[in-house]
């Protein structure tokens, strides 16, 4: 939807037609009295069911440069702080227009920095005017974040309003792709067959401290007599006097031969091969 009161507004009531038509984003007027355009997220009933359903919307205020001038900067900044505190910000934007249309009686960049000229470009009035809200809302705490898009003309707005809306649209499991994976997640690709069963990756992370732990551990192991492979010295529980001798005492008191080992009786022969060979053979850390 978009507010009536956009056909009243002489930056942005030109672009009515592409708001409306079936090829831009469609929309249909209404009065909505804390923002100028609302573009939901999602379907508003459910495929499955049939049954209506709740949406998040994306809201937008369309603000030109004309808004920042001396005789109405405050009122935009009462109403930009209204528009905030409708979500706290979230799923808001504004949508500056750069593009100075010819009426508009907003002064130039250069006489409000205090040069006398007066052929400043409506494009640098636009765009100082755009900097300037910028500055002035990094000053006003009281209103939370809002993202400003710039629109450089006004034949780009059914545009800018698509792309947004359906870049905030990701469906759930595309993001959550993006997540970084964890730790344990890490740890169960120290394998030289991956996933490592998680059994295996449980205890690992009781035995050694962190991954850099777990790689000087591998990879500090001795080279083993030539018959031998690292797979085969780590079944055969290659350890150290000492450290055999604290096997039963209390885990962090281990030495990293005697770790090895404890790990070999609690998952097996194979887990523990598997684990070596990942590290000496593959991820050698200097």
């Amino acid at each position: 939807m978009f507010c009536t009161t956009v056909r009243r507004r002489a930056s942005f009531s030109s672009a009515i037609p592409s708001l409306t038509a079936s090829t831009g984003v469609n929309l249909r007027e209404s009065r909505l009295n804390t923002h100028d355009v609302a573009i939901p997220l999602g379907p508003n009933v459910d495929p499955t069911t049939g049954a209506a359903i709740a949406t998040r919307c994306m809201r937008y205020l369309l603000l030109a440069s004309s808004s920042m001038d001396k005789a109405k900067i405050d009122t935009t900044l009462d109403r930009i702080q209204h528009f905030a505190s409708l979500t706290g910000g979230q799923d808001l934007a504004i949508v500056f227009l750069l593009q100075t249309p010819p009426s508009t009686n907003f002064a130039p960049a250069r006489e409000l920095l205090g040069g006398a000229s007066s052929s400043t470009s409506p494009a640098t009035s636009g765009m100082y005017a755009y900097t300037s809200l910028q500055a002035t809302l990094v000053d006003r705490p009281d209103i939370p974040y809002i993202p400003i898009l710039p629109l450089a003309t006004l034949d780009g707005l059914s545009n800018i309003l698509h792309r947004h809306s359906s870049s905030i649209a990701r469906p759930p499991q595309l993001k959550s792709l993006l997540k970084p994976p964890g730790p344990l997640d890490m740890l169960k690709l120290c394998t030289s067959n991956p996933p490592m069963v998680q059994h295996t990756a449980y205890v690992l992370s009781d035995l050694f401290e962190n991954l850099q732990n777990l790689a000087e551990t591998c990879t500090d192991v001795s080279s083993p007599p030539a018959s031998s492979s690292p797979s085969a010295r780590a079944a055969a529980g290659y350890t150290s006097s000492q450290d055999t001798e604290m096997l039963d005492a209390h885990v962090p008191d281990l030495g990293g031969y005697g770790k090895l080992k404890r790990l070999r009786d609690l998952v097996g022969e194979q887990q523990c091969a598997e684990l070596i060979d990942f590290w000496r053979d593959e991820w050698t850390v200097e």
